[in-house]
């Protein structure tokens, strides 16, 4: 087996270990990074319209981050305000009319499903205040590090011969060079993907009179980059914005934007767009983002993809071949 591919499984093993020891200083790093290659990816489709690359990367940097900043501005907001709305109108609904235990039944339903609410609001506001100075120095790490990356990544291609075998520096430059365009094409996917389905739930919130259509379908979009879990952080505003709005009408409407944006990406989007682009087996991913997930949190769900790609890459140049001379 040649000396890089033991090089190229050390590092990747170091790093595995040192994500699970250093989970918020590494796991930002690893975001940052994921950021600097979407930055990327958008600079490079509008240099398409034939503007300056001094131009399109921080063009690129102000739309990424300021729909973040929007989305995460609106969110909690947004959330709280229409948490107690809905507890106010849970407690609002009487039903003593129904006479005998059913009556009662749903009257402890209903007040359990309050005080349930309350009790949700007051945790996440408590965990926001708590957390927040956390969420400010990993914000504004994520900020300097993707920064930083963006400027010295030719400095870090050049460094690349201190770290691997000078003997075998050209395979192992292929190697990641096929691995960067691989994780470039991935990103690529995702923003198309991701921008179809916050343009389904702008449009779909909009047509079914929701408020804050905008915010929502930023916010689809935004989450969409997190596999399979980004609907999740959606459904919460959505279904309290349906509720609080439309009654248990709008949670059916909210239940049916969510659908829609879902089907949408699972069976048209994702398998025409991220599928063509990575081809990566949909059981394996799912297998993998569970395994990664338990191991690492919602870090590990976002860098699963990137390491079914290193791994498929490792074996396609490294294993492949090396079992052909067996």
């Amino acid at each position: 087996m040649p000396k890089s591919f033991w090089f190229i499984i050390f590092y990747f093993t170091l790093f595995l270990i040192l994500l699970k020891i250093f989970p918020t200083i590494i796991g930002s790093l690893v975001v940052a990074l994921f950021f600097t290659l979407l930055i990327d990816v958008i600079a490079s489709y509008l240099e398409k319209l034939k503007i300056s690359r001094k131009i399109t990367v921080p063009l690129a940097s102000l739309i990424f981050y300021g729909a973040i900043v929007y989305s995460l501005y609106s969110l909690i907001p947004i959330t709280i305000e229409e948490g107690k709305k809905a507890f106010d109108v849970v407690n609002s609904i009487e039903i003593n009319q129904i006479p005998g235990k059913t009556g009662e039944v749903l009257n402890t339903l209903l007040d359990t499903a309050g005080k349930y609410l309350n009790d949700l609001i007051i945790q996440f506001a408590s965990y926001l205040a708590s957390n927040i100075s956390n969420f400010i120095t990993v914000g504004l790490l994520l900020i300097v590090a993707s920064a930083y990356m963006a400027i010295v990544n030719k400095q870090l291609w050049n460094a690349i011969d201190k770290f691997f075998p000078n003997s075998e520096i050209k395979t192992t430059k292929k190697f990641l060079l096929l691995t960067i365009k691989d994780l470039k094409k991935f990103v690529s996917g995702q923003i198309i993907t991701a921008f179809f389905v916050g343009l389904t739930t702008w449009f779909s919130a909009l047509v079914m009179g929701f408020p804050y259509p905008l915010f929502l379908g930023i916010l689809s979009g935004i989450t969409d980059f997190i596999p399979y879990l980004g609907v999740f952080i959606t459904a919460i505003p959505i279904t309290l914005l349906g509720f609080t709005n439309f009654g248990l009408v709008g949670i059916l409407k909210a239940l049916l934007i969510l659908t829609i944006a879902n089907q949408l990406e699972m069976w048209i989007l994702s398998p025409r767009i991220s599928g063509g682009k990575v081809h990566l087996n949909w059981f394996l991913v799912l297998v993998s983002l569970l395994i990664f997930g338990q191991l690492y949190g919602i870090v590990g769900v976002l860098i699963t993809i990137p390491i079914l790609i290193i791994i498929r890459n490792v074996w396609d140049m490294y294993i492949i071949q090396y079992l052909k001379k067996i």
